[in-house]
């Protein structure tokens, strides 16, 4: 899958927006993220450390599924990593055997049969993370500036 490589050879990915462009379908725009040079001081103890954020250099992707089965969003301070789960990447996972497919399995009709065999993306981003569910592989373009 183009740029599924380029994805995960990012340190860190921040989600920069997530909608639904038409009924049934979603956009996401995944941002690369990098540490800061410069460290400095946080708190009144002598703490440093070097924020984490987006630059006019960081390449930034948009990833469109044309339709999906379902999707949930994280808040990744509460994430619990599932040792279980099977799946290939780091950043953007393409996931065989996971709790997010067995939860679909439990909560709709889809199936192998309607709307055909389908797959577990993910995302692991700083800020949130993003489980997609859809028979379809995502479009994915470098768009190349912040939006």
């Amino acid at each position: 899958m183009k740029y599924f490589d380029d994805i995960n050879s990012h340190k860190y990915i921040f989600l920069g927006h997530i909608g639904e462009p038409k009924d049934n379908s979603l956009r996401l725009i995944i941002e690369q993220a990098s540490p800061e040079n410069e460290a400095r001081s946080i708190a009144s103890e002598n703490i440093t450390a070097r924020e984490i954020s987006v630059s006019k250099n960081s390449n930034i992707y948009e990833v469109v599924f044309d339709s999906y089965i379902g999707y949930s969003v994280i808040d990744e301070s509460y994430a619990l990593p599932n040792n279980d789960d099977v799946f290939e990447g780091r950043l953007f996972c393409i996931y065989e055997k996971s709790s997010y497919l067995d939860y679909l399995k439990k909560t709709s009709f889809a199936c192998n049969d309607h709307p055909g065999p389908f797959k577990h993306y993910g995302f692991n981003c700083l800020n949130h993370i993003v489980d997609i569910a859809s028979a379809e592989e995502p479009r994915i373009k470098l768009i190349g500036e912040k939006i």
